[in-house]
C-alpha cells in the first residue's frame, strides 16, 4: 500500500468507527454519562482526522479540496457559533467545552471536510451506510430490551442504578434515542423502496427497519402515551420559548446571547405569565424547538445559517432523485427528517452528530458515483530547489493544522481531567468524605479553572467544613487555631463563589449561591447581612420575575426584624404569582409581626384558600389564623380536617460565632473577583 493512501484510509476507518459508536458511546466516570463522552470523543476524532487530512496532503504532494453543495451552508453555520461565541458568550471556554454547543459544531464541521476527502470508493460510502444502520439497530434492540423488562432480570445490570429506568439508552434522553431513531427509519424505507431485487442486503435492510420501527413505536408511547408520568419529558412551552427568542433578539438582534447561555436568557427573559403554569420552578436551559433556541442563543445569523442548510438540503434532495446512488438519496431525506423533528424537538448531540454524519454520507455517494453535483480541485504551488519541485501548500497547511490541533488536544485533554476529577470529588461528597472532597475538587478546578460548576461546588465544600469546625467546638470553645482555620475556609467559601459569578456573570444560580454562601455567614462574619441582600438584588435583576428570589431576600428582612422590607418583598412575590401559597404565608408572617393583624389576617386566609384541605399545611395555617382571630377578637371557625408547602421566613444560620469573624472587604459583592481570565 502507497503511503499516500493510509492516512486516508485511517482516516476513514477512524470515522466509521465514530458513526457506529456515537449513538452507542457513554461513559458513566464523568458526571454526564452520555453527552459530554460523546462529544469529547468527537472533538479528538475530529482533530486526529484533521491532522491525517494534513499527513494526506503532503504524502500526495497537493491540497485537494472537495466541494459540495453543503460546504458553504456547513461555514456559515460554524461561523455563526463562532462569532457569537467570542462576541457574546460569557464564558467562551464552556462554549467550546459544552456538549451541543460550539464545540461540537465545529468539530463535526472539520470533520465533514475531512472524512468527504477520505471516503473515496463506492465501497467505503456502503461500509459507512451500514455503520450508521447497525449501531441504530444496535440502539433500538437496547431500547426495546429495556423497555421489555428483560434487563432488569439481569442481575449485573439490576445492581447498577442507573441502568434500572425502562427507558434508559446509551444514547442518552429518550428524545434524543427518538430522534435518531425517525432518521434511520426514513434512511432505511427509501433504501428498501429502492431495492428491486431481494439479496441479503434488502434482508438486513428490512430486519433494521423492523427494529426501529418496533422500538420507535415502544419509545414514542411511553413518553406521550403512557399513564407513567414520570417517564414523560418535560419542554418548554413554544409559546414562551417566542417570548424569550423576542426580548433577545431586542437585545442581540445578530448574534443572540451567545451558546450555552439559553438558561440565562430563560431567567431574564420568561413572560411573567410562565408563573401560572405547573412549570413555574423549572429553570430550561433549551428552547422548546431547536429553530427559536438558535434564534434566542446565536440570533439571526445562526438561524438564517441553519434555514440555509435546511433548504440545501432540500434542493439537492429534489436534484438527486434520479440519481443511481440510493444512499445519497436516504441520506438526504433522513436529514430532512431531523430538520423536520426539530421544528417541535430541541436538538441533541446525537441528532445533530446524525446530521453530519448523513451530509457526508450524502455528499461521498455522490462523489463516488460520479455526480456534477460534486466536485474536487487540487491546489498545487511548487518552488523550485536543486532537488526538484517541492510542494510548498501542503507544508504550510499541515503547520498550521499543528498549531490547531496542538491546543485543542490540549484544551480538550484537561477539560476531561477536569470532569473526571469532578464525578470523583461528587463521589466522595456522597460518602462524607469531607478531606478527599476538598482535595479533589482542588485538582478539578487546577485542571480546569474555567467551569464555574467546580467553583460552586468547592465554595460550599469550604462551608461546610467551617460550619462543622463550628458547630463542634471544644470544652473551652473556639481556639484561636480554630478560628484561623474558620476565618480561613469563611474566606475562601466567598472568594470561589464570587470566582463562580464572574466566570458567568449571566448565570442567576452562580448568584444565588454567593447569596446562600453570605447568608450562612450571618452568624459568623461582620457584614454579612449588608452582602447577603445586595447579592440576593444581584441575582433579581437577572431573574425578574421568580417570586422565590423575592421570598428569600424578605426572609433575610425578616431576619434583621425590618417588618417594612419584608412585607415589601413578600408582597411583590405574591403580584408576580398570586396563587403562591408561601408567599401569601410569608406576607401573613411579615405583618402579623408589624402589628398590621387584619391585613395578616388577610394574606392567611388567602394561603388557606390556595392550600389542598387534606394537607398537613392547611392544618398549620388554620390554626395559625385561629390565633390571628382570637388576638382582634373576632370569632374563630371550628377547625377544619387536614398535610407542607408553607415555610416561615428562616431564622439566622447557626452556629454562632461569638465574636464575629473580621472579614476583608474584598470579599463583599461589590469587590471585583479574581477569576482566571477568559481565554
Amino acid at each position: 500500500m502507497k503511503l499516500a493512501t493510509v492516512f486516508p484510509k485511517i482516516g476513514f476507518f477512524l470515522f466509521l468507527a465514530l458513526v457506529f459508536l456515537t449513538p452507542l458511546f457513554f461513559w458513566p466516570f464523568t458526571p454526564d454519562f452520555y453527552e459530554f463522552p460523546k462529544h469529547f470523543l468527537i472533538i479528538i476524532v475530529s482533530l486526529v482526522s484533521l491532522l491525517l487530512l494534513g499527513l494526506t496532503f503532503l504524502t500526495e504532494r497537493q491540497v485537494r479540496l472537495t466541494f459540495s453543495p453543503f460546504s458553504l451552508p456547513v461555514l456559515a453555520l460554524i461561523a455563526s457559533f463562532i462569532l457569537s461565541t467570542f462576541f457574546k458568550a460569557p464564558n467562551r471556554l464552556d462554549t467550546f467545552l459544552d456538549p451541543g454547543q460550539t464545540g461540537t459544531y465545529l468539530s463535526l464541521g472539520l470533520l465533514f471536510f475531512c472524512a468527504v476527502n477520505f471516503i473515496r470508493t463506492k465501497k467505503e460510502v456502503d461500509l459507512l451506510a451500514h455503520a450508521f444502520t447497525s449501531s441504530v439497530a444496535l440502539l433500538s434492540l437496547i431500547t426495546i430490551i429495556w423497555s421489555s423488562g428483560l434487563a432488569s432480570k439481569i442481575p449485573l445490570i439490576s445492581s447498577i442504578q442507573y441502568l434500572a429506568s425502562n427507558i434508559w439508552s446509551p444514547a442518552g434522553l429518550p428524545l434524543s434515542a427518538l430522534s435518531v431513531f425517525i432518521a434511520a427509519m426514513v434512511f432505511l424505507a427509501v433504501q428498501l423502496l429502492k431495492e428491486r431485487n431481494l439479496h441479503p442486503k434488502s434482508v438486513l435492510l428490512a430486519v433494521s427497519f423492523a427494529l426501529t420501527l418496533v422500538a420507535t413505536g415502544i419509545l414514542s408511547y411511553r413518553l406521550f402515551a403512557s399513564q407513567d408520568f414520570a417517564s414523560r419529558p418535560t419542554l418548554l412551552s413554544h409559546r414562551a420559548s417566542w417570548a424569550i427568542a423576542l426580548e433577545a433578539l431586542k437585545i442581540s438582534p445578530l448574534l443572540g446571547v451567545g451558546p450555552s447561555s439559553y438558561s440565562a436568557a430563560f431567567t431574564q427573559f420568561r413572560p411573567i405569565s410562565f408563573n401560572l403554569t405547573p412549570q413555574w420552578t423549572l429553570r430550561f436551559s433549551v428552547g422548546s424547538n431547536f429553530p427559536l433556541h438558535l434564534l434566542t442563543t446565536v440570533g439571526t445569523v445562526g438561524l438564517m445559517a441553519y434555514l440555509f442548510l435546511a433548504l440545501r438540503t432540500y434542493t439537492t434532495l429534489i436534484k438527486t432523485v434520479t440519481s443511481p446512488s440510493n444512499v445519497s438519496l436516504a441520506a438526504l431525506a433522513a436529514v430532512l427528517a431531523i430538520f423536520a423533528t426539530q421544528l417541535f424537538l430541541p436538538s441533541y448531540l446525537v441528532s445533530t452528530a446524525a446530521i453530519f454524519f448523513l451530509l457526508i454520507l450524502a455528499v461521498s455517494a455522490l462523489k463516488t458515483s460520479g455526480s456534477s453535483l460534486v466536485h474536487e480541485s487540487n491546489i498545487d504551488i511548487v518552488a523550485a530547489s536543486s532537488s526538484g519541485n517541492s510542494p510548498i501548500l501542503p507544508i504550510i497547511f499541515l503547520t498550521l493544522i499543528t498549531i490547531l490541533v496542538a491546543p485543542g488536544f490540549y484544551f480538550a485533554t484537561r477539560a476531561y481531567m477536569a470532569e473526571a476529577r469532578f464525578q470523583k470529588a461528587l463521589q466522595f461528597a456522597a460518602a462524607n468524605d469531607g478531606k478527599n472532597t476538598y482535595d479533589t475538587l482542588i485538582s478539578a478546578i487546577a485542571a480546569n479553572p474555567y467551569r464555574d460548576t467546580y467553583r460552586i461546588a468547592y465554595s460550599q465544600t469550604n462551608l461546610l467544613i467551617a460550619n462543622s469546625l463550628a458547630a463542634n467546638p471544644t470544652p473551652a470553645g473556639l481556639t484561636e487555631a480554630d478560628r484561623n482555620t474558620i476565618t480561613q475556609l469563611v474566606q475562601q467559601a466567598i472568594r470561589e463563589a464570587k470566582n463562580a459569578a464572574a466566570l458567568n456573570p449571566t448565570k442567576v444560580t452562580n448568584l444565588e449561591n454567593l447569596a446562600g454562601i453570605y447568608r450562612n455567614l450571618l452568624n459568623f462574619a461582620q457584614g454579612a447581612d449588608a452582602w447577603t441582600l445586595a447579592s440576593y438584588r444581584q441575582a433579581i435583576i437577572l431573574d425578574p420575575v421568580n417570586p422565590n428570589l423575592r421570598i428569600a431576600l424578605g426572609g433575610v428582612y425578616f431576619a434583621q426584624k425590618n417588618w417594612d422590607e419584608a412585607i415589601r418583598w413578600f408582597q411583590a412575590a405574591t403580584d408576580l404569582k398570586p396563587d403562591l401559597a408561601n408567599a401569601h404565608y410569608n406576607l401573613s408572617a411579615a405583618l402579623r409581626e408589624k402589628g398590621e393583624l387584619l391585613r395578616a389576617v388577610s394574606s392567611l386566609e388567602t394561603t388557606i384558600d390556595l392550600l389542598d384541605k387534606s394537607s398537613a399545611d392547611y392544618t398549620k395555617a388554620s390554626s395559625e389564623l385561629e390565633e390571628l382571630r382570637k388576638k382582634i377578637g373576632e370569632i374563630t371557625p371550628p377547625a377544619k380536617p387536614a398535610s407542607s408547602q408553607l415555610t416561615q421566613p428562616e431564622p439566622l444560620p447557626t452556629p454562632k460565632v461569638n465574636p464575629p469573624l473580621e472579614l476583608d472587604q474584598s470579599l463583599s459583592p461589590e469587590a471585583p473577583a479574581t477569576p482566571p481570565s477568559n481565554p
